[in-house]
């Protein structure tokens, strides 16, 4: 739907590709459809910003639905689209998982999303990681990360902490 004219709008920055210099070009979205698909983003311009918003409370309470933790952190997975990245299994719906930060390339040039792995496997993801060359905090560090960053009960928090705290030759046991 398209924006109205003189109604605020949030604008995304992002690589053109049909740039031959390698300029950037803006996404705009309506505040209320930010406030769900990019949540941290306009919280933090929403501070920087002084003037008037129009229903800025029920603006500030969606992105309060919406804004995602800091990574990596702990949640149970909203469907079973996602696969774990160190057994390649699918992760069903309501399991608990874990996410990572990565990069990507896509159409629009590189991205920034999440990685998953299934509780259990996350010894395994960070190893894949170092395998490959690339930066992966020791299991320690990402356990007490997770558990600070993760909006879990405190029964699933619970649970990701003992897995966590399992011994690499522990989660390889498993099937």
């Amino acid at each position: 739907m398209p924006i109205a004219k003189g109604v605020l709008r949030f604008a995304e920055e992002f690589n053109n590709l049909y740039s031959e210099d390698g300029s950037t070009a803006f996404r705009y979205w309506h505040l209320a459809c930010a406030a769900e698909k990019l949540a941290n983003e306009l919280s933090a311009a929403l501070k920087a910003y002084d003037g008037h918003v129009e229903d800025r409370a029920s603006i500030e309470l969606a992105i309060a639905a919406h804004v995602r933790p800091e990574m990596p952190y702990a949640e149970r997975a909203g469907s079973g689209r996602a696969r774990c990245r160190a057994c390649d299994v699918a992760i069903k719906k309501g399991e608990l998982r874990v996410a990572f930060e990565r990069t990507f390339d896509s159409p629009m040039g590189p991205q920034k999303g999440a990685a998953y792995a299934h509780v259990p496997c996350v010894s395994r993801y960070l190893e894949r990681e170092k395998e490959r060359g690339r930066d992966a905090l020791e299991l320690t560090e990402v356990s007490r990360l997770v558990l600070a960053h993760s909006k879990l009960e405190p029964g699933d928090l619970e649970s990701v902490a003992r897995e966590l705290s399992r011994p690499v030759s522990a989660v390889r046991a498993e099937p």
